[in-house]
């Protein structure tokens, strides 16, 4: 195996062992809330939620344009996480959230997500399957369809969490225009930052792989951003380790 078949098994050994560490830490703290780091998107859905519950107005949370088992598949589920945690709060309205996709199978996990929430809630019967729906097949498709959905079904928040392009500006806009709150994230570059300015709370960066631990708590979520830190950590520590010892004439 080469050096760098080497390292890399090195390092996701060793991933994989701190996961593990933090995992048993959170559980055996479970009793205090975990120490994040503020992101004020996540801060503000419960008033997001409440606000929608109280008003008797719907939710709308999409997933994005992905397209699942290809390479937005880790954005897709991030977003899936957030639509679990969120609707588990928001069904008990008399108008539950709606969940929006692009891909057939991202629908068939909505869906999926949606009804163990009703489950959990022992209020399986009041389960709608159009609940989660299909917006469109395409990226432009999606966007334009996500805009007078806020109108025709009386939304009160978007919350977009998951692969989109630049389109997801469409739906940033059509809520500013009816006074309706967005909250997005995605892994796209461009999208974010054509979304920056454009929404009340957009997830920067890698906070859109954070919704299980920010908005659940659950011990593995947590203890995957500790190790994730930890190994960010060893990674410019061993970049500095190299750039001195090259200096140094120590490696070739």
């Amino acid at each position: 195996m080469s050096l760098e078949g080497l390292l890399g098994l090195g390092f996701l050994l060793l991933f994989a062992t701190l996961l593990g560490l933090f995992v048993v830490s959170a559980r055996r703290n479970s009793a205090r809330p975990p120490a994040l780091r503020p992101v004020d998107a996540y801060e503000s859905l419960p008033n997001l939620v409440g606000e929608a519950v109280e008003s008797g107005r719907r939710l709308h949370l999409s997933l994005g344009s992905g397209v699942v088992g290809q390479a937005e598949t880790a954005t897709t589920l991030a977003g899936l996480t957030a639509v679990g945690q969120i609707a588990a709060v928001a069904v008990v309205s008399d108008k539950p959230p709606i969940v929006t996709a692009a891909d057939g199978t991202a629908l068939l996990l909505a869906r999926d997500t949606l009804k163990q929430v009703y489950r959990q809630q022992n209020a399986a019967e009041r389960f709608d399957g159009e609940a989660a729906r299909v917006a469109g097949l395409s990226p432009l498709s999606f966007g334009a369809a996500l805009t007078p959905l806020i109108h025709d079904e009386a939304v009160a928040g978007n919350i977009l969490i998951g692969p989109v392009g630049t389109e997801a500006v469409l739906l940033a806009e059509a809520g500013r225009r009816a006074e309706v709150p967005t909250l997005a994230g995605t892994d796209n570059l461009a999208a974010q930052a054509a979304l920056y300015p454009a929404v009340e709370q957009p997830l920067i960066g890698e906070d859109v792989f954070a919704s299980g631990a920010y908005l659940g708590r659950a011990p593995a979520h947590v203890a995957s951003l500790r190790a994730q830190d930890a190994m960010r950590l060893v990674v410019i520590g061993a970049i500095l380790a190299g750039v001195v010892l090259k200096t140094l004439g120590f490696l070739p």
